[in-house]
């Protein structure tokens, strides 16, 4: 029994060791990311994200968040996308209207008609991008969108 936690705590630690040592990511917050929506949803997002786990970001902010490398990046209280009219097309995941957009490496959904506009970015390297926009707007919709 004893050596079974003792080998439970190791492997405890070199996670929590490979964890640490992931460098932090420089994230540039959005102007809206200290209200509360964005803290409340900086609190309940998950530690993991299509099959990446959740590193620093630099400076750190409560709605600004990345997972993995290349990083998933996320950003809350964001300003509308330029591109953006009345008249674009929405693609809608558990009731959170996401705008996408075509990036050169990859693509950014920006959250419409929400407390706060919410931002991901995912690097063309995911092939998962539903399943990642699925756990963002469970987030995103449990906290009233």
């Amino acid at each position: 029994m004893v050596k079974n936690l003792a080998a439970l705590a190791c492997s405890l630690c070199i996670f929590a060791g490979a964890s640490a040592c992931s460098s932090s990511l420089d994230v540039e917050p959005a102007d809206g990311t200290a209200t509360q929506f964005c803290t409340e949803l900086g609190a309940i997002l998950p530690v993991s994200l299509g099959g990446t786990l959740l590193r620093d970001t630099r400076p750190s902010s409560p709605g600004t968040k990345a997972w993995g490398d290349p990083a998933i990046v996320l950003r809350c209280g964001v300003a509308p996308p330029k591109s953006y009219s009345a008249a674009s097309q929405l693609l809608t995941v558990n009731d959170v209207n996401w705008y996408p957009e075509e990036l050169e490496a990859g693509v950014r959904f920006t959250s419409m008609e929400t407390n706060e506009l919410v931002e991901v970015s995912i690097p063309a390297s995911y092939q998962n991008t539903a399943d990642i926009l699925t756990e963002l707007s469970w987030a995103v919709s449990t906290l009233g969108g």
